[in-house]
C-alpha cells in the first residue's frame, strides 16, 4: 500500500486518523492504535511474514534486555548475543533480497568448478526489508552501547519497527530518536496542519512533478540504448534525476508529515541535495538517515577517520560499496557505490593535500557535482551493466551514429514535459534563499525540505495551501495511472 495510492488516501488514512483522534487522549490508547494501524499496513502488502517480523521483533527485544549495560549477563556473552542477533537479521535481509543474485551471479557461472547448477529461488522482497533491517540493527547496537532509551516493554518496540509512515521508504529512525516521543508527545491542531501541509507538499512532489517525470524517463531508457542521441540520451538521464529526487524526497515528506499528524517527529533525511558543490556536501544532503547510519554503524566501527590515511580512504570506500549493494542486488548497484567510494576518496585526499588551496569557482564546482551525480544515477537506473555503459556512451558521444530513426523529439517531451522539466530544476537546483524571492513570504516554505508552522503567516493561508495541494494531486491522480515509487524495492 503507497503512500500515494487511492486505497491509502481515500481509504485508510482517513479511517486510521478518525480512530486515532475519537479515541481517548491517553497515549497508551493512541499508541495501541498506532501499532494496530501499523500492523494492519503492512499486513496488507505482506500477510505471510507479518507474523516472521512479530517473532523477529521479540526476539530482538528480549535480546536487547539482555545486552543492556545494566544487564548482569557476562560481557562476554552480551557480545555473543549482539553479533547473533545482528547475524540474524541480516540473513534475513540476505535471504529475502540477495539470494537470487547470489545464486544467479555467483554460484551458478561457477558451474564448471563446483558442478552445481542451482535455480534462483525467487524469493519475495519484503516490504521495507532493508529500513527494517538498519532500524532493528541500530536499536540492538543502541541497546548493547546504553544509547538506547531501555523500552518499557515490547509493545514500545513493536510501534518503534512497524509505524507505518516510516516503514517503507524510511526516514531510518533510531530508537534513540522517538523512544521519549512514543510516552510523551502532545497533538494540537497547529501540529496537525503542519503535518497535513507536510504530507500534501510530499504528495505534490510525488505525483505532479515525479511521476510525470518518470514516464519520460521510461520511454527513453526504453529505446535501443546503442541508437540513442547525446540529446535523447542526456534528456533522459536528467528527467530520472529529477524524478528520482521528488520521488524519494516526496515520500520523506509524507513519511515527516504524516508522523508529524501522529504528534511524532522524524528527522529531515532531504536538504536540498542538488544545490551541492561536492559530493561529499551531496551525501550530506541525500538520504541524510542512510548517511547517518553507515558514518555511526559502519564507518566508525570501521575505524573512520582516526586510522591511517590509506586505511580511511578505504574505510571510505567500503561503506559505500555496501551502501550500493544496500541498495538493490545488481551489479549496477555495486559500481554505484563503488563509484562513490571513488569520488568521496578522492576529494578526502585532495582536501588533505596542497590542490586544496586551489579555488574554483562555485558554479563549475555546482556543475561538475551535478554531471557525476547524473553519470552515477545512470548506473542506478539502467537493467544492466553493460546497458549503462552504452547509456553513458551515447551521452558523450562515443557510440556510432544512430542506425534507427529515433520518435519524434515532440512525442517524448511534450510542452507540458518540458515545463514540468523546467519547473523541476529550478526547484531542485537553485540556492533556496534565491528561490524563495519569487514566491509569496506565505508560500515560501511550501518546496522547502525543513518546514515548520511558521513557513505560512497564518493557520488558515496554510490550511488553503493545503487544499490546493490535495486537489492538484487528487486531479493528477485521476487523470494517471502510473504511480510508481522508486525506492519501494529497496
Amino acid at each position: 500500500m503507497l503512500f500515494s495510492s487511492p486505497l491509502f488516501l481515500f481509504v485508510f488514512l482517513p479511517v486510521f486518523l478518525a480512530v486515532y483522534y475519537l479515541s481517548p487522549r491517553s497515549l497508551r490508547v493512541k499508541n495501541f492504535i498506532a501499532l494496530v494501524g501499523s500492523v494492519v499496513f503492512f499486513a496488507w502488502g505482506e500477510p505471510l511474514f507479518v507474523f516472521a517480523l512479530i517473532v523477529g521483533t521479540f526476539i530482538d527485544y528480549r535480546i536487547s534486555l539482555a545486552i543492556a549495560p545494566d544487564s548482569t549477563i557476562n560481557p562476554h556473552i552480551k557480545r555473543w548475543l549482539l553479533a547473533a542477533a545482528i547475524c540474524l537479521n541480516t540473513a534475513a535481509l540476505i535471504a529475502s533480497k540477495y539470494v537470487d543474485f547470489i545464486v544467479a551471479e555467483i554460484i551458478n557461472p561457477l558451474e564448471p568448478w563446483l558442478h552445481l547448477n542451482i535455480a534462483p529461488p525467487n524469493i519475495p522482497l519484503l516490504l521495507g526489508i532493508s529500513f527494517i533491517t538498519f532500524h532493528r540493527i541500530s536499536y540492538l547496537v543502541d541497546s548493547y552501547k546504553g544509547r538506547a532509551i531501555p523500552p518499557r516493554g515490547f509493545f514500545d518496540c513493536g510501534l518503534y519497527i512497524f509505524l507505518f509512515p516510516q516503514l517503507i521508504a524510511g526516514p531510518i529512525i533510531r530508537y534513540h530518536d522517538i523512544g521519549n516521543q512514543i510516552h510523551a508527545r502532545n497533538h494540537t491542531v497547529g501540529g496537525f496542519l503542519t503535518g497535513f501541509f507536510r504530507f500534501s507538499v510530499g504528495l505534490a512532489k510525488k505525483l505532479i512533478i515525479a511521476d510525470p517525470l518518470g514516464i519520460v524517463a521510461d520511454k527513453i531508457f526504453a529505446l535501443p540504448v546503442a541508437d540513442l542521441s547525446p540529446a535523447y540520451a542526456w534528456g533522459g538521464i536528467i528527467a530520472y534525476s529529477l524524478q528520482i529526487y521528488f520521488d524519494f524526497s516526496g515520500y520523506s515528506d509524507m513519511a515527516i508529515g504524516l508522523g508529524r499528524m501522529m504528534g511524532f517527529r522524524f528527522p529531515e533525511n532531504f536538504n536540498r541535495p542538488y544545490i551541492s558543490h561536492s559530493i561529499t556536501e551531496f551525501w550530506r544532503r541525500w538520504h541524510i538517515s542512510l548517511s547517518n547510519w553507515m558514518r555511526l554503524y559502519l564507518y566508525i566501527p570501521l575505524g573512520g577517520n582516526q586510522v591511517s590515511a590509506p586505511r580511511m580512504y578505504l574505510n571510505l570506500w567500503i561503506v559505500f560499496l555496501l551502501s550500493g549493494i544496500w541498495h538493490g542486488a545488481s551489479w549496477n548497484f555495486v559500481v554505484w557505490g563503488a563509484y562513490y567510494g571513488f569520488f568521496l576518496s578522492l576529494e578526502r585526499l585532495i582536501s588533505n593535500s596542497a590542490l586544496a588551496r586551489i579555488s574554483l569557482p562555485g558554479v563549475f564546482k555546482h556543475a561538475m557535482t551535478l554531471l557525476i551525480v547524473m553519470v552515477g544515477w545512470v548506473f542506478f537506473r539502467s537493467p544492466s551493466l553493460s546497458q549503462a555503459l552504452e547509456y553513458l556512451s551515447s551521452m558523450f558521444m562515443f557510440t556510432q551514429a544512430p542506425s534507427l530513426i529515433l520518435p519524434p523529439w515532440g512525442l517524448i517531451f511534450g510542452n507540458r514535459d518540458l515545463l514540468t522539466l523546467i519547473l523541476a530544476s529550478f526547484i531542485a537546483c537553485v540556492p533556496l534563499k534565491r528561490l524563495q524571492s519569487w514566491f509569496p513570504a506565505s508560500l515560501r516554505a511550501a518546496w522547502s525540505d525543513h518546514m515548520t508552522i511558521q513557513g505560512a503567516r497564518s493557520m488558515s493561508v496554510q490550511f488553503i495551501s493545503t487544499a490546493l495541494l490535495v486537489l492538484m494531486s487528487a486531479a493528477a491522480l485521476v487523470s494517471s495511472d502510473y504511480i510508481p515509487f522508486l525506492y519501494f524495492r529497496f
